[in-house]
């Protein structure tokens, strides 16, 4: 087996039991430190529900986002007119920022689209893609982020990287053995080489990432994601609320 990264050999990490009845082995890089598993027979049964029982962060997630890429936009891509979340859930994401007046767009293979029907994705092509938390649920990540990179110029995404000291399996709650959806569990130097085969700028604080067609200014990113509440307060879009429900509704907001 070889690193689904960067192809180099890789070595035997350790095995773990996954959904509370599967032995699986994890496999890391010796170049990049990329880690996955063994070839994922089990993701129907783990995305028997696309959102795990145990994801009970995803509201506050959301929230916090949305401020963060905001203040990215308003500072990074100010000229960039049409947005896609990919992998989108339930589309808490998608309708929070259209509600700033951003006009995104919603796209997910697996779940049902609850909060921004209507706005399901509509080009091949968009300024900016934003994918949150979806990267350690790449089976093949070097072949579908080049997908996703085909999408988009600019690519908003956040994954947990490893730890500097080696978790164990079972000493680290982002490998998620109870859902058994985390299958790809990334390094900076693994991110770095897909923004380089990809002919992208990469950059990220903590776990929020960027890969541009278009360098990108460091103290800029930093200070979005740092500082966003500051920064949105010095922009403001006309939210695309009103506009959203005229369109369902036929009736304007008065």
């Amino acid at each position: 087996m070889n690193c689904k990264i960067c192809g180099s050999c890789v070595s035997n990490y350790g095995e773990a039991e996954i959904l509370n009845k599967y032995k699986i082995t994890y496999y890391k890089c010796d170049e990049c430190g990329f880690i996955q598993t063994e070839e994922p027979y089990w993701l129907d049964e783990a995305y028997s529900d696309a959102i795990a029982n145990s994801d009970i962060g995803i509201l506050s997630r959301n929230i916090g986002l949305n401020k963060i890429v905001t203040s990215i936009i308003h500072i990074l891509f100010r000229d960039k007119v049409s947005f896609l979340d990919y992998g989108g859930g339930y589309g808490i994401f998608t309708r929070m920022m259209r509600d700033n007046g951003f006009d995104f767009e919603w796209y997910d293979k697996y779940c049902k689209n609850l909060f921004a029907i209507g706005h399901e994705r509509t080009k091949a092509h968009y300024d900016v893609v934003t994918a949150f938390e979806l990267m350690e649920h790449l089976q093949n990540p070097r072949e579908e982020f080049a997908r996703l990179c085909s999408l988009a110029d600019n690519i908003i995404c956040t994954t947990a990287l490893q730890p500097k000291d080696c978790p164990k399996l079972d000493g680290w709650w982002y490998f998620c053995l109870d859902h058994g959806q985390h299958v790809s569990i990334f390094t900076e130097r693994a991110m770095e080489y897909l923004a380089r085969i990809n002919g992208k700028y990469y950059m990220h604080y903590g776990d929020v990432h960027i890969f541009s067609s278009d360098s990108i200014n460091k103290a800029k990113f930093f200070l979005c994601c740092r500082f966003p509440t500051l920064v949105n307060k010095l922009f403001k879009r006309r939210s695309l609320l009103p506009k959203d429900y005229e369109k369902i509704t036929g009736k304007t907001i008065k």
